[in-house]
């Protein structure tokens, strides 16, 4: 909407809010009483912008804000939001870069049995070489995602998992590689037929890969998605469910996932050495996951002490910085030949 005679915000103020409590009436539609609301952002030439273009980001921007704020509402552009569009555009173009000059990595950490601390298999995790420093995946992920980066860096994650597992396989390494799919990737079972193909490519041993999707996207799984996971299976890669216990599980679908082993969130893991309820939840929670016939796995293990309580009550696999912390992969083999002489080449 344009009003070309305002003369302050508060007079856009004033025709938002006319506009919400419009919009905010209820109507009959079909017999039906129907109401519906909306969130409004304001943008002001020229002090937002003084193109079509820079005033429709500007009060797009402000929109969402207002969205986030519980919809509802009309809130205007600010000097806030507008550093976090120049943020965000600056984390795009850093994003381009990094794919362009190849700036990503990948470090392993450790997966050992509890039972016995052998290693049975490590976790990739993707970092980026910033020329700032090292960033985690929390600092670019979702703006990777939100552009459609995401893609690219993913057939970067899917070519160097293949040649990495090719690479172990031929140094007698058995233990499986895992690898975190995005709420992109698991939209499109493409990304995993991709990921079949290049595994085919590098003659990489499907048995090493493991494909860990969060309990959250797991109960979105399109049937031809699952069919595209299926055919990775049966060559003999293995899944597991992210982050278990965050409460979105719909245990009877779960049921009916491929599943091979269940990552128990951190949350349920945190206070088992310290709180008898927390050890009483998380027990009942590796009894679900051995009742679906499958392996419970504990990450973000930070002391021995949770270690310890995990072992015994039944937990099959720990991983965390009380195990090993996430290194490259000339680092991990070398802790893997410390820990396993006998089972590594080197």
């Amino acid at each position: 909407m344009f009003f070309p005679e305002l003369r302050n915000m508060r007079d856009a103020d004033r025709i938002a809010r006319g506009v919400l409590f419009a919009l905010s009436e209820p109507f009959d539609l079909a017999d039906q009483e129907i109401t519906i609301g909306a969130s409004i952002g304001v943008a002001m030439r020229p002090e937002h912008g003084t193109t079509l273009h820079d005033l429709m980001r500007a009060a797009d921007a402000a929109m969402y804000h207002a969205k986030s704020l519980g919809r509802g509402r009309a809130e205007h552009f600010t000097e806030f939001l507008a550093a976090q569009i120049a943020e965000r555009a600056q984390l795009e173009s850093d994003l381009r870069t990094a794919i362009d000059q190849d700036q990503f990595t990948l470090v392993f950490q450790p997966q050992v049995s509890a039972a016995d601390g052998r290693i049975v298999g490590a976790e990739a995790l993707l970092r980026w070489r910033h020329p700032d420093g090292l960033k985690l995946p929390g600092a670019f992920i979702q703006r990777a995602e939100e552009t459609g980066l995401i893609v690219e860096i993913g057939e970067w994650v899917v070519t160097n998992v293949a040649e990495t597992i090719s690479r172990w396989g031929k140094l007698g390494i058995q233990q499986r590689l895992a690898v975190n799919i995005s709420q992109r990737q698991i939209d499109h079972a493409e990304f995993f037929r991709r990921l079949r193909a290049a595994m085919h490519a590098a003659r990489a041993p499907a048995s090493l890969l493991e494909l860990e999707i969060t309990e959250t996207l797991a109960m979105h799984c399109s049937s031809e998605v699952l069919d595209a996971i299926a055919a990775l299976r049966a060559d003999g890669a293995s899944v597991a469910i992210d982050d278990f216990g965050t409460g979105y599980s719909n245990l009877a679908r779960l049921r009916q996932l491929p599943v091979d082993r269940v990552k128990l969130d951190r949350s349920l893991i945190e206070y088992v050495a310290e709180q008898p309820e927390a050890r009483t939840i998380a027990q009942a929670v590796i009894g679900l996951v051995h009742g679906l016939g499958c392996e419970a796995v504990a990450e973000g293990i930070e002391s021995e002490a949770q270690a310890a309580v995990l072992r015994v009550i039944g937990c099959d696999v720990l991983q965390g910085y009380s195990i090993a912390t996430p290194m490259p992969e000339e680092a991990f083999l070398a802790w893997a030949r410390a820990v396993e002489p006998r089972r590594i080449a080197s």
